[in-house]
Formats: structure tokens, sequence, C-alpha cells
């Protein structure tokens, strides 16, 4: 396509983006009144709900690190009170809160407020996505994004703090192993210590250079285990993720799915020339899989899956799940969306398999259970 209807298309895209993200802005940081063209624009009065509890959150960690999980040391305001309570407060692990409060009081200091800070990584992560679609496949970008009112009330109103922290390093891991960068690695292992989304990315460990792999292993131990030794409360934000929603056999079915389709992803990944950008993209869906099937927040796998994929299936499958519910409101419920979007990755995934041959996946699952008999014989 010439380059001027590609312009075109991604400035309107771009113009639904602002259109969209414009009513979802609070009075309390930005007030339209008296603004001409937006002073009619209907705003929320406040902080919608997850910037409320990161503000807490960092106001407690500023003002004692220790006391992150226990949160004694600072009390809420009446409208943090009545939002959440303490426990419920931003239960994220600790390199998460660290980063939540460094964005508070750099915001502070700026004089945009924590909500000036996370825009700004929702405007890195759009723009810096825009940039990688453009070198690869330009069009993925309105394909995902003219549709951007759930995702701006999540960015922009919400703001989902703690993702788009996450999402960043992500892309720049992205960005870092489109460049043959070997740090892509690291940077995974710090987006898994900022949201356990990219967890499944540890089985490429055997992968590494000794001396990044063991970089790897320690990011994690510090971010993930050490906390436990040094902070009081810590394990709580495991067992509070997990009594969110659902009774154990909605964990357990949701682990069933997701186990499943992480054989499925691995197996993909070791027979087709997934390189290293497509496995960093990858990565984040079988967990996101999960909690989005446990947890029934289709949420927690569209926003993985906004991750530029060169190939395009994964960007594909959210702009699939998000645009049936927009356009057939009535008939594809909003819950609906993660698991459309799921079941068109899986899809992909078996496509992909058909093309590996079912005759080599035969031999390849004779190998496995024949090698599975030789070290039981062996035992």
């Amino acid at each position: 396509m010439p380059k001027l209807p590609r312009f075109l298309l991604v400035g309107l895209t771009l113009a639904v983006i602002v259109a969209t993200s414009l009513p979802n802005v609070p009075r309390a940081w930005v007030d339209y009144e008296g603004v001409a063209l937006l002073e009619h624009v209907d705003q929320p009065a406040l902080w919608g709900t997850d910037t409320i509890a990161d503000i807490y959150e960092a106001r407690v960690v500023l003002n004692d690190p220790l006391d992150m999980y226990t949160k004694r040391g600072v009390a809420q305001t009446p409208i943090e009170a009545a939002t959440w309570t303490k426990e419920q407060s931003a239960p994220y692990p600790p390199v998460t809160l660290l980063a939540i409060a460094g964005l508070h009081a750099i915001g502070e200091a700026l004089g945009v407020g924590y909500y000036g800070m996370v825009l700004l990584l929702a405007m890195v992560f759009v723009g810096g996505s825009l940039v990688y679609f453009w070198r690869t496949r330009w069009y993925l970008f309105p394909i995902l994004y003219l549709n951007f009112a759930y995702f701006s009330e999540r960015f922009v109103h919400v703001q989902d703090g703690s993702y788009l922290l996450m999402l960043v390093v992500v892309l720049a891991a992205l960005w870092l192993a489109r460049a043959g960068r070997r740090w892509s690695h690291v940077l995974m292992a710090v987006a898994t210590t900022l949201k356990l989304s990219p967890v499944y990315y540890v089985r490429h460990l055997r992968s590494m250079p000794r001396g990044i792999a063991t970089l790897y292993v320690v990011i994690l131990f510090v971010g993930l285990v050490l906390p436990y030794f040094v902070l009081e409360n810590y394990l709580y934000i495991y067992t509070f993720g997990y009594g969110l929603r659902g009774e154990w056999d909605d964990a357990a079915g949701a682990l069933f799915v997701a186990g499943l389709f992480a054989v499925v992803l691995a197996y993909v990944e070791w027979r087709r020339p997934f390189d290293l950008e497509d496995r960093i993209g990858w990565a984040l869906v079988p967990a996101a899989l999960f909690l989005a099937l446990k947890l029934n927040a289709p949420r927690h796998l569209l926003i993985v899956l906004l991750v530029p994929d060169k190939r395009g299936l994964r960007n594909v499958a959210a702009a699939v799940g998000l645009g049936l519910h927009t356009l057939l409101p009535s008939v594809v419920a909003f819950g609906s969306t993660g698991p459309i979007a799921g079941i068109i990755l899986l899809g992909g995934l078996l496509v992909h398999v058909r093309d590996i041959g079912w005759a080599t996946v035969r031999q390849d699952l004779r190998r496995l259970f024949s090698a599975g008999h030789r070290r039981a014989a062996r035992g």
C-alpha cells in the first residue's frame, strides 16, 4: 500500500485513541471547564480505582519500605478506605511497589502526580508499539487500536499501572531482541518480577548464555524469593490473589487449560522457526490465560496481547475478541472476549502443528514416551 493511505489510517487510529481517552481523564488531574471544544466533555471526578490503591501504597512504601505488606505506618484517606481495604490495595511484588513509589515521587516533584506518570507509561507503550508495527506489519496497529474504548478506560481512568510497567519493560525487551541483543533475557526477568505474566519465559533458561542465565535466575530470586525472608506478610499477595474469585475447581480447570496451551506452545516453539521476538510475546500468554480463566477477568489476557506480534496472531486475537463484543454486545458478552481470544490463539498454534505434520508429531510423542519408559526403568 502507498505511504499516504498508511499515514492516513494510522493518523485516524491515533485520533480515535485521543478521542476515546479524553473523557476518561479525571477532573482531579485536569478540568476541561473553560477549555474550548472540551468543556462539554463528561469527565470522571476522581482517579480510577487502581490509581487510588497505587497512590496509597506509594505513600506506604515511601514512608517505610519494610511496611509495604503490613501497611501499619500510613492511614488511608476516606476515599482510599471507601474504595479498597489495606489488603486489597496494590497486592503486587516488591519490585512493582518500589517502581510505583518511584513514579509517585517523580510525579509529585514534576507536578504531574502519579496519574501523570502512569499516563506517560501508556503513551510510551502505545508510541513504541506504533514504531514497532510500522517496521513489521503496520496494519496491525489500526486493527488493534481503532477499537480503543476498553483500553482507554483501563489505561486512562483505571490505569492498570502495574500492567503498564510490565508492558513497557517487555516492549523494551522486544526491541532489544529485534536488535539481536541478549540483554532482552534480563529485561524479561525484570518483567517477571513486576508481574508474573511472563513466568513461562523461564523455560528458555537453557538456551541463554551462561552468564545471562545466571543473572536471570538471580533477578528472579531477589525479586520474588528473597522478599519472603525480609518482608513481613509478603506471601499474602499470593494467597490473596488465589482467593479473589472461584473455588479450587475453577483454579484446577484454568490450570489444566493453560497448562495444555503451554505444552502445545512449547512444542511449536521447538519445531517451528520461532525467534526471540516470538518467544518474548508468547511467553506472556500461558499465565495470562490462566488468570483470565481462573478470575473470569478477560483483561488479564487482553492486556498482554497488546504486545506487538510481527506475525500478527496474538494482536488479531485481541482485536477479534474485543471487536465482536463491540459490534454485538447483546450476543457476545465481555466475559466471552477472553475465551474467544484464547480459542483463536490455540487455533493458530494448531495450524503450526498441522504444518509440522501429524506424522512428525506422532513420532515425537513416541520418542517422548519411550524416553520416559527408559528413565522409569533405570529408576
